[in-house]
């Protein structure tokens, strides 16, 4: 029981990181000295998380269409070299995939919340898992709007 409602808390918290995501791109912009190092960094974190946003709902697909699919790795790398779009067109991409996620998550019964895939660097994890790995990435991420300061 305490498990259920560990991840129900944690599909609301990954279900509030569109919101995070506008709070700390804003911020970002007023405290930054320049809004070209700004524009890039809300670029990088937003396209970081529009990126891994495909591959977990890819994953949880995956999982609830499945017996104890084997998955894709859960978090890949974003390309290197410069990115194409705004911030915003990042944000918006993130945003609408987060939504399909989110309406999965919340038709979820307690059982398929249990459910299980194979992820070849964690093994089997259950969509639960899945939810708190979203989360912690999500956090880990956003953190990147707060620790760097780009200082005026």
């Amino acid at each position: 029981m305490a498990d259920l409602l560990e991840c129900l808390i944690q599909i609301k918290g990954v279900g509030d990181t569109p919101r995070r995501l506008t709070c700390r791109v804003e911020d970002t912009f007023e405290r930054a000295s320049s809004r070209e190092a700004a524009a890039d960094l809300a670029r990088a974190v937003a396209s970081r998380l529009a990126t891994a946003e495909l591959r977990f709902g890819e994953c949880l697909s995956l999982m609830l269409s499945h017996d104890r699919p084997m998955l894709p790795p859960v978090i890949t790398a974003t390309p290197d070299g410069p990115l194409s779009g705004t911030p915003q067109d990042w944000q918006e991409r993130f945003v609408a995939r987060r939504g399909e996620t989110m309406r999965a998550l919340e038709s979820c019964s307690a059982e398929q919340l249990n459910r299980i895939g194979i992820e070849p660097s964690r093994g089997p994890m259950t969509v639960a898992d899945l939810v708190a790995l979203m989360l912690a990435h999500d956090t880990d991420t956003l953190g990147e709007l707060i620790a760097n300061r780009l200082g005026r």
